[in-house]
């Protein structure tokens, strides 16, 4: 039985503790970091950062961290995690299984993570508390700065992250009073209104709000059913109450909702074509919707010790609904009876479709306490957390669908609930003023259980049901550890080596076999790394190198297989593949030749290889993939931009921006019916450059003119194939070459 337990009674009985003990603290400083640099283009500033939970500046923290101020994401108009692909090394997305929706996407690090499972293997975290994975793309409202740490950081998190961790910081309100306005409009009937304002209530109460609304008219046109295929309208809100109810006791409470309508483009366009146009027959608006809570407590407990408590609840929900095959079929009607418990009225329907719904729900309660000691600098933590995912997947086919002899529906329910608890701490001791030694632990315990039930249902004259129950249960349990060290060669060079072990909890399948709906083990990594860090005293200069080899064990691999219970349809599951490894580099420059001028680049090299991996789709047709590289991920990445500030009289200045970025290459499994084992598709590589000018007129007032994809290439990602006949490729194209204009006014 679930207990009745609510993580918000938890942290407001935490509140009341600490805020009838105000003779514990010693200081009135808020025990967070200060923000980024907010100019880090010419200011000369260090950059803060928290990514070991305290502050520290960036160049001398010992670990693979790129961070993004608030200027940062303003300038390069990146709106949530989705715009940090290619700037950010390592980082990208990889499609959940069967199809490129959204909502089964999944983040990697370094070609971790890259077929997830149904968890991801690197956690997004909203000031400290962790985002599931429905929710992870969520938008960024006014954001201190945005945090990227590469690499397994479960023992600085609550919840365990495999292979990194973004961490996103939100701006704190204070004693001044200060907001934000911006009005974007862009071609294909693109609009975007944002604004937030934050500052004092009364003494020692500050709140902030922070609201986005969207919308795109699209840039695909749906040629068989007219209008745009991929029209969105999105809207989002977020709120921040702070509280200092004595010193050194810090109650932040933090909410957002997030709802967004659209009409996701899942298979795209046809590849060969290279023209903007949709051939989807069938189509239904799709629906996002994210929101959560969050109270954050800190409280100086006198001796440089610091007692933080983070509980929190999100919810999710998504629906989605696709053209299986993205192509004109027959639309003839048919109506096929009743299977409870999954379908219990008789369904009617027509051509090839499949919809699917997601609700998740999380909690969560983190405890942990940071301190000092002379050269010792530490953090021990508690963490608890209950997932519970209810998904529902609607496959229907109609009279005359190619190939089928007989119209059918699959209708699915399956139900994940996940719970798990760790303890985690980590210490650095300052051996010198040159010297840091580092070693940290984890010990993690998860469990799921799986339950549902399938109902496969034939019509004329085939007449057949055929049902399918799950009900599976696994326990999972880890210790892992890491340990660093780090030499100053100079007070602006840094040296560091890092061993960290990773971890990721198995799970139960969900497909279309009885035999199939059992678990898969857990995965673990280890990972080697060395870094250089420097930079020149004004920071003209900065320059961060990263060397790694990551070598993983019993890795998650999602496969698209035939049933194994002879259903017509492939189905998803998740394997483990004996080994694999990654050897890579990563490397990020920050130079300012001249007063005014900023240049950056980044590039990452990723090179993945399976070790020992056979896919298996019948005794006959298997496919020894040993020696080969992951799919879902590219090879290389790189990213460059240029910033130059032109003075004017008095405040007055202009701004020039441009950037580029390269995404090499990726292999997607060819997921269709009449797919062999060795099938794969290849998503071309891609570079693209945007641009943008922008005049500052002074009293925080900046107009912008800008220019995405300058030279309109024809870019696209993630190929598939039609999942029922095969043939044509499909692709999911970036957009084309669009104009804009953003006006902004700060306070």
């Amino acid at each position: 039985m679930k207990s009745h337990w609510t993580p918000l009674a938890g942290g407001l009985s935490l509140v009341a503790l600490v805020a009838a003990a105000p003779c514990f603290a010693q200081t009135n400083e808020t025990p967070t970091a200060v923000a980024g640099d907010d100019s880090a283009g010419g200011s000369g500033d260090d950059i803060i950062v928290t990514a070991r939970k305290r502050a520290e500046t960036l160049q001398d923290v010992p670990l693979a961290v790129t961070a993004l101020s608030d200027t940062d994401l303003q300038t390069r108009d990146i709106q949530d995690v989705n715009g940090l692909y290619g700037e950010v090394p390592g980082l990208f997305s990889a499609p959940g299984s069967v199809n490129n929706s959204a909502d089964a996407a999944y983040l990697t690090m370094r070609g971790v993570g890259f077929n997830a499972g149904l968890e991801p293997a690197v956690g997004v975290f909203l000031d400290g508390m962790y985002i599931p994975q429905l929710g992870f793309d969520m938008a960024f409202l006014d954001l201190e700065r945005v945090e990227v740490l590469r690499g397994p950081q479960g023992t600085l998190f609550g919840r365990n992250t495999q292979g990194g961790a973004i961490n996103l910081v939100s701006r704190r309100p204070g004693e001044e009073l200060r907001g934000r306005a911006e009005l974007e409009a862009a071609e294909f009937g693109s609009v975007r209104a944002a604004g937030s304002v934050s500052g004092p209530v009364t003494d020692g109460l500050y709140a902030g709000v922070s609201l986005q609304h969207s919308r795109t008219d699209g840039y695909l046109d749906n040629i068989v059913l007219g209008g745009h295929q991929d029209w969105s309208r999105q809207t989002a809100v977020r709120g921040v109450l702070r509280w200092l109810p004595a010193e050194g006791i810090e109650v932040m409470l933090v909410g957002d909702y997030t709802n967004r309508n659209y009409n996701e483009a899942i298979r795209g366009v046809r590849l060969a074509t290279h023209r903007y146009e949709s051939v989807v027959d069938q189509d239904a608006p799709d629906n996002k919707s994210n929101h959560g809570v969050q109270l954050n407590v800190s409280a100086e407990l006198g001796g440089g010790i610091t007692l933080t408590s983070i509980t929190g609840y999100r919810y999710s929900s998504a629906d989605v609904f696709t053209d299986m095959d993205s192509r004109i079929s027959v639309q003839q009607t048919a109506t096929l009876p009743a299977f409870p418990p999954v379908s219990t009225t008789p369904q009617t329907f027509k051509g090839a479709t499949l919809d699917v719904q997601t609700r998740q729900k999380f909690k969560s309660q983190e405890l942990r306490l940071n301190g000092s000691a002379g050269p010792v600098d530490w953090l021990v933590g508690g963490y608890y957390f209950s997932q519970d995912q209810d998904f529902d997947r609607y496959r229907r086919v109609g009279p005359g669908t190619v190939p089928f002899p007989a119209a059918l529906y699959i209708y699915e329910n399956h139900i994940d609930d996940r719970d798990g608890y760790a303890a985690f701490g980590q210490a650095s001791w300052q051996v010198t003023d040159k010297v840091e030694l580092t070693a940290g632990g984890r010990w993690s315990h998860e469990a799921v259980v799986g339950t549902g039930d399938r109902g496969q249902v034939f019509g004329p004259p085939l007449n057949v049901k055929q049902p399918v129950h799950r009900d599976a249960r696994a326990k999972y349990s880890n210790f892992s550890w890491m340990a660093s060290a780090s030499y100053k060669l100079t007070p602006g060079v840094l040296a560091y080596a890092t061993y960290a072990e990773g971890w990721k909890a198995g799970g139960i399948n969900r497909s279309g076999s009885a035999a199939a709906n059992s678990p898969y083990a857990d995965e673990s990594s280890q990972n080697y790394e060395l870094g250089l860090k420097a930079a020149t005293r004004d920071q003209a200069l900065t320059f961060n190198l990263a060397l790694y080899r990551i070598e993983i064990r019993n890795q998650q691999v999602t496969n698209v297989i035939p049933d194994p219970g002879g259903g017509p349809t492939p189905v998803s599951v998740v394997e483990n593949a004996a080994g694999s490894h990654v050897t890579g580099l990563e490397a990020e420059l920050s130079i300012r030749p001249v007063e005014g001028l900023r240049l950056r680049g980044a590039l990452s090299y990723s090179r993945s290889r399976f070790d020992s991996f056979v896919r298996v789709f019948t005794p006959t047709d298997k496919t020894d993939f040993s020696g080969t590289p992951f799919e879902n991920v590219p090879e290389t990445t790189a990213f460059a931009a240029a910033d130059y500030h032109l003075p004017l009289v008095g405040e007055r200045g202009l701004d020039f921006h441009a950037e580029y970025r390269f995404v090499d290459s990726i292999i997607i499994q060819d997921n269709t019916r009449a797919s062999k084992s060795g099938d794969q598709l290849t998503a071309p590589s891609y570079d693209r450059v945007n641009a943008s000018i922008s005049f500052d007129a002074g009293h925080g007032v900046r107009l912008t003119a800008f220019v995405n994809n300058l030279f309109d290439t024809f870019d696209a990602t993630f190929p598939s194939s039609d999942p029922l006949v095969g043939g044509d490729v499909f692709v999911v194209p970036l957009p084309p070459r669009q104009f804009g204009v953003r006006a902004a006014v700060s306070f």
